[in-house]
Parts: C-alpha cells; structure tokens; sequence
C-alpha cells in the first residue's frame, strides 16, 4: 500500500535542521559516514552522535546554540574523552566526591578551546550557550559546588568577568595557571592532570558546600553517555564504575551526580532562552505599575563619548541619512505613470490602438510620504551584555536617530529593562525555587526615554550613551508601552523598530501572539537582531546581519518601504 500523506511542517523543519547539522559534524570531522540525530539523551557512538533535544528544542532553539552543542559532542568524540572519564569516576570512588563533574567542566573548555583553534569561527556557536549575564549576581546564589563547576568552565575559556562568592574567586585565581594549562591542553590527559592538582585546592570548599556536597544530600543521576570502548579483559574493577546499559548499538555510562535545586537550563551548554510552551503567564501584585509609573529618567550621557560613537558610524549615517534623502527628493515631484483609459496621453503609446489596447493615458501618482511616526525600542536586558551587543545596538540606534532626524521624521527612543533580576525579585518575595516562575513576572517594568517625539534630536542625542544592559525583559509588554504611545500619534503610517537580541523572560508564545495582534492594528514591525537570530521566529520582517555595514543597507531597504506610497 502506497502512502501519499506529506510529513508536517515542523517535522520538515526539524529534519532540515538535523541534515544542515550533520553536514556540519561531517566536515568538520572529515568522516562522511558520521550521523547525527536528535533524542532523549546525550550519545556518542561509532559513526553516530545524539544530542539530546526534545522536538520542540530541535524545532524553536537557535541554530547556532544547537550547532555550539552538537561540536561539543564531536569534539569529545574525536578527542575520546570516555578513556579519562572513567578514570575521573574512580577518582570519585577513592572519596574525591565531585572530581568527575568538575573534570568534565574543564575538559569542556579544552574540547571548545581546540575547536576554535582549528575552526575559528565555531566561537559564536559555544558562545550562544553562555550565560547572559556573567557580570551580575546570578552565580554568587548557586552552589559553591555549581559555582566552582561553572567556574573552570568559564576560566578555562578565557572568560575572568564573571561573579562568584569571594571564597571561590580566590581558589579560582590560586589554581589560574593550571586551569589555563588544562584548559589549552592537547589530550584529556592533560585537564584530567590539572584536575588532579586543582581539586586538593577545592576539596575544602566543597565539603562545606552542605547543599551540593554528597556526603549530606540525596544523590540524583545526571547523564553522560559514551560508547563502551573498553577492551576484553580490561574492565574496570568492581564498584569502580557504573555498569554500561547497552541500548541500539551504544552504551551509557551513569555518572553519580548531586540534586540541583537550579535546573539544567542555567548551565553553559543547556537549554535555549527562547522558550515556548512554558504555560500561563502571571504578573505578581506587587510588580504592577501603571504606564507613566514605568518611565524612568533617563541618564544625561557624556558628549565625549557620543563623538567617538559618531565618528565610528560616520560612513553608515552618511549612507543612510544620503540615500533617504535622495530618495524623497527624487519622488517628492509629481509624475505620470499607469496605464488608464482617460487621463494624459502618452503619444508613444499611440500606436498600441492598432492592436486593439486603448489604454494610453497616465494618471499623476504621489511620491515618497513622510507622514511616518517612528518608534524604535532598545533592549537593554541583562543578556545584551554577552558580547557586547549592547555597543552594537547603541550604534544602531544613534544609526536610525541621525538617519531620522536629517529627513524630518517624528521618532522616539526608548529603552526596556525591568527594576531588578526576575530570580531576585522572585526570592525576596519568597518564590522560590525561583526556576518554578520563569512565567511569572516579579519585577516593575522600567522605560528609559532616550527621545521623545515633542524633544528635538539634538538635544537629546547624548543620552544614548547611557544605554546598558539592565536586567530582564518582558518583550512583549514593551512592546504594548510603544505601541499605546505610537497610537496617539496623527501619522497615517506607523512603524515600531524593536533592536534586540531576541531572548525575552517567560512564553515566547506570549510575545508571538502580541505582534501579531499590534500588525493586525495596521503598525508596522520590525526586529533588528543583535548577535543572534531569534527575531526570525517573532517578527515577520526581520534584519539580522553580522556586519554593521549589511546592517545599515537592511535597515535603508525597511525605511524606503515605509517612506514610499502604498
């Protein structure tokens, strides 16, 4: 019997992903025979690697996070970290508690380290799984035990900014030197050497670590799974290791792990930050505030500073601020064009009378219309920090500012963030595990108006330099503060540019469904992605480019469109 159904979209979409995917893994290995796929867990076997991923993730994440994760795998594949993985688990059972997590965090950083050395540009893939927000207190609230694990992580990958209680920062900066050296090695040999020396260092902090220590907590399993690759008659003494379940050709390893009161999608190397399906959003009483109650002064900037910003961007103003100029000036006169029966007679067309077609007059069209209120809505969330996006969305907006303000358009600026961190917010009113009300908002929202549509460019431009990341976002209540304000406006045509990295707190479906209800008003929206491309999934008219110069032709071919007549 022949079958004629056709699979549904998201079963094509996420098949497309796994092929781009698996293309990826084979060429970076050289084995053309590799396959890769999705599943409920992490597998590395002969010629196969899963990443665990339910469809959902598979079909919403990033792709770039997925591909930092699926190199991951493959680096510990070719590397053969497994034949030190079970020596780090005898370790564990020698009384070194946590030796095995912790060597497994740094010979992360050295698998990532050595793939960007052969691969430089597989940097951006392990950087999409980095926390958001290094610089804040998030880490200081976790574990000793998850700081110190995260910590080799971070600091075997160069990364020295992050936060940590004081006792941990001062045993990760006694124990630099053999991180870096275990971090940069060539083998697994060499992190499972520097992790010989560097967990005496941490032995002590642990054990006072109640909480993550397992001398004093009920024990969970965590996974990791490799392929039995140990050869007959030399197995691992009895007690020595977990015992390996074969399962469809490849076998696991369990490692002993230690209840986590934060979940798995606060670590490097974890779940998406976009998110979908979490369930109902709530916003607690104590975080209402009414709209005028969330504008907050904006800072007054430094003039130094915004020259500097200026003279980098002064090709792309130009450009800009040129290119729409011309293109009002060329349309602004009247023309004749079209193909009417009653009008101004086109005599080169006479002869078409001939043939039968009197269609030979023109009718006057309008040119560009300026009647366009702008909007444009900076993220100024925590997660703008990590790569510093916040300096490339500052340049695009001084970019559309300038571009505006040299062809006469009504716009306002206006950055969003929330009071506090979520997770802390969440804590001091007893919420907790915080992790448990990602979908409720605990935090007044918070609106910097960097330009009013009343306040002239000039005088205002200098507060751009006070952008920063903040602390959390709720997208799509940001979204509704701009839109109630764009609605008062008297121009026809409204266009709301939103510039963002495209990770907000909460239901992403929450923010999906609220463009399309202010698209569906007649608004106009746009999002600038900043270091990734979530705005592809919220937004139908989405820019992301990684070059600030591709970035200012996205942004001239969005507002000629506006600017001409529909």
């Amino acid at each position: 019997m022949t079958s004629t159904s056709e699979p549904s979209p998201e079963t094509s979409q996420i098949e497309n992903r796994r092929v781009r995917l698996e293309r990826l893994l084979q060429i970076a290995s050289h084995d053309f025979d590799l396959r890769f796929d999705f599943g409920n867990r992490d597998l590395i076997g002969e010629s196969q690697i899963v990443l665990k991923a339910s469809p959902k993730i598979a079909l919403n994440a990033s792709l770039s996070l997925l591909k930092g994760r699926a190199l991951n795998l493959l680096g510990h594949s070719l590397a053969k970290s497994w034949e030190w993985y079970d020596a780090a688990v005898r370790q564990e059972s020698q009384g070194k508690h946590g030796f095995a997590t912790l060597w497994h965090a740094l010979e992360d950083a050295r698998v990532e380290n050595w793939f960007i050395c052969r691969y430089p540009g597989a940097r951006k893939f392990f950087e999409a799984n980095m926390l958001p927000n290094l610089g804040g207190n998030f880490l200081r609230r976790m574990y000793i035990g998850e700081q110190c694990e995260i910590g080799l992580y971070l600091e075997g990958r160069g990364y020295r900014g992050a936060r940590y209680a004081d006792k941990v920062r001062q045993v990760l900066d006694e124990v630099a030197a053999d991180i870096c050296e275990g971090a940069h090695g060539g083998s697994p040999n060499d992190s499972y050497q520097a992790m010989l020396r560097i967990f005496p260092v941490m032995a002590d902090i642990l054990e006072l670590d109640a909480p993550w220590n397992p001398k004093q907590r009920e024990r969970d399993t965590s996974e990791q799974v490799y392929e039995n690759k140990t050869e007959e008659g030399q197995g691992v003494p009895q007690g020595a290791s977990p015992e390996f379940v074969e399962e469809d050709g490849l076998f696991s390893v369990s490692v002993k792990g230690e209840r986590r009161e934060f979940p798995e999608w606060f670590r490097p190397g974890s779940a998406p930050w976009f998110e979908r399906d979490l369930g109902k959003k709530e916003i607690h009483p104590s975080a209402m505030r009414t709209s005028r109650q969330t504008i907050v002064e904006p800072p007054k900037g430094d003039l130094d500073a915004y020259r500097a910003l200026r003279s980098e961007i002064r090709g792309e103003v130009g450009f800009l601020a040129n290119r729409l100029t011309n293109l009002i000036k060329e349309e602004i006169y009247l023309r004749y064009a079209g193909y009417y029966r009653t009008g101004r007679l086109n005599k080169a067309k006479l002869w078409k009378q001939r043939i039968g077609n009197y269609r030979l007059f023109q009718r006057m069209v309008s040119g560009v219309s300026q009647a366009v209120a702008f909007t444009i809505l900076v993220d100024e969330s925590a997660s703008m920090k990590g790569q510093e996006k916040y300096k490339l969305a500052t340049k695009a907006a001084v970019l559309l500012g300038e571009a505006l303000h040299a062809v006469g358009s009504p716009f306002e600026i206006i950055g969003y963030t929330t009071q506090d961190y979520e997770a802390r917010a969440a804590l001091k009113l007893g919420l907790v595990p915080a992790y448990q009300y990602r979908t409720t908002r605990c935090s007044p929202l918070e609106h910097r108006i960097y330009k009013r549509f009343d306040e002239p460019f000039p005088n205002t431009r200098v507060r751009l330099t006070g952008i920063e990341p903040r602390h959390n976002n709720w997208d799509e209540e940001h979204l509704w503060f701009a839109f109630q304000r764009l609605q008062a406006r008297p121009e026809r045509r409204k266009v709301i540019i939103v510039i963002c990295d495209g990770q907000p707190n909460g239901d992403a479906n929450y923010l999906i469904e609220t463009v399309m209800m202010i698209e569906s008003a007649g608004c106009s929206l746009v999002g600038v992605g900043i270091g990734a491309d979530y705005v592809r999934q919220i937004y139908t008219r989405p820019i992301v480019e990684s070059d600030f110069r591709q970035l200012t032709q996205g942004l001239f071919q969005v507002l000629a469109a506006e600017f001409r007549s529909r």
